[in-house]
């Protein structure tokens, strides 16, 4: 699972792109207060984990779409200093 091989700052990140906090995803999930942190301690259950697993599968698929692949130019503020 995507969840086992990630940092758990990373989730939480992804999270708090989403949903603005941990808190606000467990409250719009209808989750434990206590879920994602138990998911971090290994001790979880299967809708958390499913929860949890959406939001970090639709944040990689943002960041695929949203990569070109090119490289962005100078900084406004650096472009004029070269």
């Amino acid at each position: 699972m995507v969840v086992d091989q990630m940092h758990p700052e990373d989730i939480k990140a992804a999270i708090r792109k989403r949903f603005g906090t941990v808190g606000q995803f467990v409250e719009q999930n209808g989750l434990p207060k206590t879920g994602v942190s138990d998911l971090f301690r290994g001790r979880t259950s299967k809708r958390v984990r499913d929860a949890v697993e959406a939001v970090v599968r639709e944040q990689r698929e943002s960041i695929k779409l949203d990569d070109s692949g090119k490289k962005a130019g100078a900084h406004r503020k650096s472009a004029g200093a070269q």
